[in-house]
């Protein structure tokens, strides 16, 4: 579990994890999530799950920064993938093609453009 403070107009790409679940609580802000191609507006309070294999994303649609928390389950490489992602950040802007090659590396996938 951890919790991600996101700007305005951002969000990853849409991607699949492979081995997890994933749940999205949503604590300050205005969000849209999709999953598997559904659409929804979220907003402080609002949880939505994701099951594994599903390919999904979100964005902040606010104007302030939002917060929300995320719960993997079961969690597997899931912390070592977010850790790799702020260490080939730590170089400069980290790359579509490092963020893809680390994912996949911790059994996800990207797919698609964000939101």
């Amino acid at each position: 579990m951890f919790e991600d403070i996101v700007q305005p107009g951002v969000g990853p790409g849409r991607h699949i994890h492979h081995d997890q679940d994933e749940t999205f609580f949503f604590l300050e802000g205005d969000f849209i999530v999709e999953i598997d191609g559904v659409v929804q507006e979220m907003s402080p309070g609002d949880v939505a799950f994701i099951p594994r294999g599903s390919v999904h994303a979100f964005k902040n649609v606010g104007t302030n920064e939002g917060r929300l928390r995320y719960i993997f389950s079961p969690a597997l490489q899931m912390e070592a993938m977010f850790r790799a992602f702020h260490k080939a950040a730590q170089g400069g802007e980290i790359t579509e093609i490092q963020m893809s090659e680390i994912a996949s590396a911790h059994g996800q996938t990207f797919v698609g453009p964000p939101l």
